[in-house]
């Protein structure tokens, strides 16, 4: 069954920042949450949770049924939401973020992800993108959390149609060692174009790597 995207008001007319019209990102949209084995939630405004894919269910332990009952604040601690207020207000003037993110799942506690956030995907609405990490990395280690960054599309550069091929392999939740074999590749190549279109997409993590090419028309689910 397809995943339900609600459009916000006016959409049909509307044609987006980057020149798409609303209706065709809300395609790109619905596929993508159909097909990748992340997680990955839309949001409006404040935080309400619009709609999201079954991997996201399962991370979060809830039914699809109940996404639009739930808020971003749910899943973080008490003591962290003053922040993610000031953070989520940040994210909306930038358009970005990206970085690591401590989920707070009842009966599960803290889970780590890494996390990735696009603004206005469809008008008033956001996308995020969580990839779960079994151990925390070094900047968790560290206490990094993830942060608004600022979208400047014009000095991303487009993806080579080998590096398409491994974003929409990554995208759709498959491992390193995953990919090589599908695309009869090393697995060290791999982890090069993977390097390669995250610099080239201004990202410093796979989970805003796999926002900026899906939200720019970079993922080739063909393959």
């Amino acid at each position: 069954m397809a995943t339900p995207i609600p459009p916000a008001d006016g959409e049909n007319a509307q044609v987006l920042a980057n020149g798409e019209s609303g209706s065709s990102a809300a395609v790109r949209l619905r596929t993508a949450l159909e097909r990748s084995r992340h997680p990955m939630l839309i949001a409006d405004d404040q935080r309400r949770w619009v709609t999201g894919n079954a991997a996201a269910c399962d991370l979060l332990q809830i039914p699809r049924e109940e996404i639009p009952w739930r808020t971003m604040d749910d899943f973080t601690p008490p003591s962290e939401r003053k922040r993610l207020e000031e953070q989520w207000g940040a994210f909306l003037v930038s358009g970005g973020a990206e970085g690591w993110y401590q989920l707070y799942i009842p009966d599960r506690g803290p889970v780590p992800v890494e996390f990735s956030a696009t603004a206005n995907v469809l008008p008033e609405r956001h996308l995020s993108v969580f990839i779960p990490r079994d151990e925390p990395s070094a900047e968790q280690a560290n206490g990094a959390t993830w942060a608004p960054v600022a979208v400047e599309g014009s000095g991303r550069l487009p993806l080579t149609e080998r590096e398409r091929e491994v974003m929409t392999l990554v995208a759709s939740g498959l491992q390193g060692g995953d990919i090589a074999e599908r695309l009869f590749l090393s697995p060290e190549t791999v982890k090069s174009h993977v390097h390669n279109a995250l610099g080239k997409l201004g990202a410093h993590t796979r989970a805003h790597a796999v926002a900026i090419a899906l939200v720019t028309g970079q993922i080739t689910w063909e393959i």
